[in-house]
């Protein structure tokens, strides 16, 4: 290379000779660099999908050459994510090209020491052999007098990275099997949101979808770090924020989410029945709740039964315990004027006669069954009080129940002081009524504690007496995280539901279809303010 060609590559020489004076593209390029090109240039062609890591949904374009995918980037026309992807969604590409990825199966036989690979065909078919055998061996047409048609012998334990149609092949081909112990993911990460919200509204997922957020004058975050844990998600409350919404972070640690909050609450870790508890007690006690929306869209006005008896009542329990079974019978929580059918459909009491077990259906941990319109009621109309001034009324009983939670008791349990807790509670206030909505969001700071379902029952309650739920901007926001906790619950790959919350039969007592629909048919949603504050519920 001559002296003369040598100075030409300078980029220096290039720089001030030619249009790039500043070095900062042209002059600084390599011939290597400039020899690049996008894989996605080369591209056969493109095929859109959805991020398999967090709940938000994002949208991918994956770019696919010979048959392989070559690369995965952002997809624009995405209204979730609109071209933005987190670096785990970045990262995605791994999953198909990264050196972890195994093509073979591995397989440890009976006794031996050391695995050994096998290919995708061979581990199909042995266990297509296994599963066919075991039902052979384990399936029961019967289990005493009753018809039962199951296999004990064969379990399955999904996880919630199954998208919707796996998951229903999955349900589908293990119920026609006759499998009975089916159970996903979905159950230990938000069982506390389904029962909940199920509870509350007659749906066990999020009262809202992310977006909507953006609509919202007020965001409480609560049980996570929304900016770290759904960065492209976060978005949405960001641009509340610049369009001028308050945003609160009540979290024991100090985090990103906290940094951009215009409040941050530092509270003791599992006090949040107390905080949630002072600031309905606040509302309650200062009128500030959206009376038209609680009269016309919650059971405040419903009046319970004479023989209910709250916490104060009985020494920290509420009516209906039973002693020797630890559970509650509703009976005393009825509404007055309507009596309740169990949640699961109509009592084997047959069942019970002949076992001795007093372990009903109603008791059968199905509160799942919510999710498909509400608690069941049976026949009649409940007794109102429009006024809210009846002491039986579910609005006097909440007031009641949580007039306990002051301040002070609040700075006592949560360590928040009162001045911190009042800009709260006025945030929460201001933003909320007939021309305003606030919203919550969590994650697993709420569902994993042992008492999260009682967290989210009070956000619920909180809520509804604010008027947030239904209404733009509003609303409580479960932030999922994995790609499909949600429709794992609804699918689902459950052992106790079908799709759509719909129960699934009880050998004891559905034996057939038209006796499963008449036990599960009263079916009609409540109203979401119970006598069963967060406490109980």
């Amino acid at each position: 290379m001559g002296a003369r060609a040598w100075v030409e590559k300078w980029p220096v020489y290039r720089q001030l000779t030619g249009g790039d004076r500043l070095g900062r593209g042209a002059a600084a390029e390599s011939a290597r660099t400039a020899g690049l090109r996008p894989r996605t240039a080369t591209a056969d062609r493109v095929v859109k999908s959805v991020c398999p890591y967090c709940a938000v949904g994002c949208g991918q374009e994956v770019y696919v050459k010979d048959d392989r995918v070559v690369q995965i980037e952002g997809d624009p026309d995405s209204p979730i994510s609109r071209g933005r992807l987190c670096p785990k969604g970045s990262a995605t590409l791994q999953l198909t090209t990264g050196s972890a990825r195994r093509h073979t199966v591995l397989h440890r036989r009976p006794h031996a020491a050391d695995w050994e690979e096998l290919d995708l065909a061979t581990a199909m078919e042995m266990v297509a052999d296994r599963v066919l055998a075991t039902r052979a061996e384990t399936f029961e047409w019967d289990s005493g007098d009753v018809r039962v048609r199951r296999t004990l012998g064969i379990a399955s334990l999904g996880g919630a990275t199954l998208d919707n149609e796996e998951n229903y092949l999955i349900k589908k081909l293990l119920t026609a099997l006759g499998v009975v112990q089916v159970e996903n993911q979905a159950r230990v990460c938000h069982s506390s949101t389904v029962a909940g919200l199920g509870t509350s509204f007659g749906r066990g997922g999020a009262t809202t979808f992310m977006q909507d957020l953006q609509h919202s004058d007020c965001i409480v975050i609560q049980g996570s770090n929304f900016a770290e844990a759904h960065p492209v998600g976060f978005q949405w409350v960001m641009e509340a924020k610049a369009r001028g919404a308050t945003v609160i972070h009540v979290d024991p640690r100090y985090t990103r989410t906290s940094a951009v909050s215009d409040i941050y609450v530092p509270l003791r870790a599992g006090s949040d029945i107390a905080f949630l508890g002072g600031i309905i007690n606040h509302v309650l006690t200062n009128e500030a709740y959206f009376r038209d929306y609680v009269l016309a869209y919650t059971n405040a006005s419903t009046i319970i039964r004479e023989d209910f008896r709250d916490t104060e009542d009985l020494d920290g329990l509420f009516s209906g315990l039973e002693e020797g079974t630890h559970h509650y019978k509703f009976d005393t929580w009825r509404y007055e004027g309507m009596d309740v059918v169990a949640a699961s459909g109509a009592r084997d009491q047959d069942f019970e006669r002949r076992t001795g077990n007093e372990y009903s259906i109603r008791r059968a941990g199905r509160g799942e069954s919510h999710g498909a319109g509400g608690a069941s009621l049976g026949e009649g109309d409940p007794t109102r009080d429009p006024t809210l001034a009846d002491p039986r009324c579910v609005f006097q009983i909440l007031k009641r129940h949580y007039s306990r939670y002051t301040p002070e008791m609040v700075e006592r349990v949560c360590g928040v002081p009162p001045e911190l807790f009042a800009k709260v509670c006025d945030a929460l206030v201001r933003n909320s009524g007939r021309d305003r909505t606030s919203a919550f969001a969590y994650a697993v700071g709420w569902t994993q504690h042992t008492v999260g379902s009682q967290y989210i029952r009070a956000a619920s309650i909180l809520q509804l007496l604010l008027g947030n739920i239904g209404r733009p901007g509003g609303g409580i926001q479960a932030l999922r995280g994995h790609a499909s906790i949600q429709g794992s619950s609804d699918i689902p790959t459950l052992f106790d539901l079908l799709p759509g919350y719909i129960p699934m039969p009880h050998a004891h007592a559905d034996l057939d279809l038209d006796r499963f629909v008449r036990a599960d048919a009263p079916r009609r949603a409540t109203g979401a303010t119970c006598a069963r504050t967060s406490s109980a519920c």
